[in-house]
């Protein structure tokens, strides 16, 4: 508010406070306030923040310990032993027949291979 607002609204108002306290409010307003609040329980002696962070340590214990059950399982299912059958297509792939595959794929036939050979 500038000056002039000010002082136009002290003209027209006035500088006196128009509110009144009545005599001896404050005298006995605390007791007053207090006669109104409820009794105090043994239930209200903890906080519902106080109970909160009593459980916190619980709750990041069974979080850690839901997180290391997944990840051993998840490693578990991960590493475990293929089947037979998956097994026995692995190996046969390690001997011979992977080369000849992998020419097949190339279009290379034994005079292209002999050719890449002897030029090293």
């Amino acid at each position: 508010m500038n000056y002039e607002e000010e002082v136009m609204t002290d003209g027209r108002f006035g500088r006196e406070n128009p509110f009144r306290v009545p005599d001896g409010y404050f005298d006995q307003l605390t007791q007053q306030v207090m006669s109104r609040l409820p009794e105090r329980t043994a239930h209200d002696e903890q906080p519902a923040q106080a109970r909160r962070a009593a459980l916190r340590p619980l709750l990041y214990a069974a979080a850690s310990v839901v997180v290391a059950v997944v990840i051993g399982v998840t490693t578990y299912f991960q590493l475990r032993p293929q089947d037979e059958e998956t097994m026995t297509a692995a190996t046969e792939h390690v001997g011979g027949s992977y080369i000849d595959e992998a020419a097949d794929y190339a279009m290379l036939d034994n005079m292209d291979i002999y050719a890449c050979l002897s030029d090293n």
